[in-house]
């Protein structure tokens, strides 16, 4: 249970790095943007099963993880400037308000 907990734990603290980091060409933005709410969307459906004792998505979890990471990454470096960063960071908010 103690695994369990810290894995979770784990997984939050990921998704709100990736927030802060991504807070950082419009359509590209746009895009991007929905690109990384729905695989945040998914990663918080799978925390929310593996909360519940469903042990069974750990290892898609972690696969996830590591895309998002991946991601996260990408969009660091392409948007640079304060005003993309504003951008993006609307864009992913209004995005999240998507998820299910």
């Amino acid at each position: 249970m103690k695994k369990m907990k810290k894995f979770i734990q784990t997984l939050l603290l990921i998704q709100v790095f990736f927030l802060i980091l991504t807070s950082c060409s419009s359509n590209s933005i746009e895009s991007d943007a929905k690109r990384l709410a729905e695989l945040t969307c998914k990663s918080q459906k799978l925390v929310t099963k593996a909360a519940s004792g469903d042990m069974s998505v750990i290892e898609e979890s972690t696969k996830l993880s590591a895309e998002v990471i991946s991601l996260s990454n990408e969009l660091k470096g392409k948007y640079t400037s304060d005003s993309d960063k504003e951008a993006f960071a609307k864009a992913y908010l209004n995005e999240l308000k998507n998820c299910n």
